[in-house]
């Protein structure tokens, strides 16, 4: 199992926990799920020898039509799921007519600094809740650099508030396990079974592009969602209900400072909707 997650240290450390529940429901529309057809393939490749390769392929790969990306390109790399830049700007207008970002740092002229890695640092605010995103141009150059930093940005900022986290989460998987991909070297080294032990093994299948998620790893998702959404009680109650479908509620957590006293998942989400509903009803 894993290890305990200790709670945020501090309920406004990502700005106001109080909001009204026209507020609330425009954050919620944040965190529904994106239609098929709004989602994209980016590829990503794994191999670095075809990344560093004048033609983005090595002796040891080919290049090929991919069916997920429809990119033709080396069958080295992974598929990331994302949504673009306007599937994004339509969810956050249908959250909040009104919301609106800027950048952390301006330059001498005014403009959004890009810091020494090309990469940009917002402030994303979506029914009065600001939330902090960071993004790059992925290798682009030129004015395509700074809109792909933006759009970047938008998506990493938003994903803060829940907006496609799952894709996130799929693709944090997928980007993790294709850095140490299986070759066609580790089934040569793999010592061959006898025959009496290949007719006892069950028929090899296909791995498939996307493995199930493991116990550990939605535990540490659901985790890192209640810490991005400490002051969103209907995301915590999400969250929450999910978590006592996967069998967490009882499971022992961390809770914040300066008690920081034990507790179970259930306990602890439960707890902290109770307190934010409390200063909701007070504030109104």
């Amino acid at each position: 199992m894993a290890n305990a997650i200790e709670a945020p240290a501090g309920t406004t450390a990502e700005g106001p926990t109080s909001h009204t529940l026209n507020q609330a429901a425009g954050l919620l529309k944040l965190r529904a799920p994106f239609p098929q057809d709004q989602i994209q393939a980016l590829p990503k490749l794994w191999c670095k020898r075809c990344s560093d390769s004048r033609t983005k392929v090595c002796e040891d790969h080919r290049k090929a039509q991919c069916k997920d990306c429809g990119n033709y390109i080396t069958t080295a790399h992974v598929d990331l799921n994302y949504v673009g830049h306007a599937e994004l700007t339509n969810r956050l207008l249908d959250a909040d007519p009104l919301w609106t970002w800027e950048p952390l740092a301006l330059d001498q002229r005014g403009l959004p600094q890009l810091d020494e890695h090309g990469g940009l640092w917002i402030r994303l605010t979506v029914c009065g809740h600001p939330r902090l995103g960071y993004g790059d141009s992925q290798g682009k150059k030129g004015p395509n650099a700074v809109k792909e930093a933006i759009g970047d940005a938008l998506r990493n900022a938003a994903m803060r508030f829940g907006a496609a986290l799952d894709l996130w989460a799929k693709s944090d998987l997928r980007e993790a396990q294709s850095e140490h991909p299986k070759s066609e070297q580790d089934d040569v080294r793999t010592p061959a079974a006898a025959p009496s032990q290949r007719s006892a093994q069950a028929p090899r299948t296909e791995q498939s592009a996307e493995q199930k998620e493991t116990r550990e790893q939605a535990f540490t998702r659901l985790t890192e969602q209640y810490r991005n959404c400490w002051g969103n009680a209907l995301a915590l109650g999400q969250i929450r209900l999910e978590g006592k479908k996967l069998g967490f509620s009882e499971e022992r957590v961390q809770g914040p400072p300066p008690d920081s006293a034990w507790t179970t998942f259930d306990e602890l989400l439960n707890t902290r909707i109770k307190e934010i509903e409390t200063a909701e009803r007070s504030a109104a």
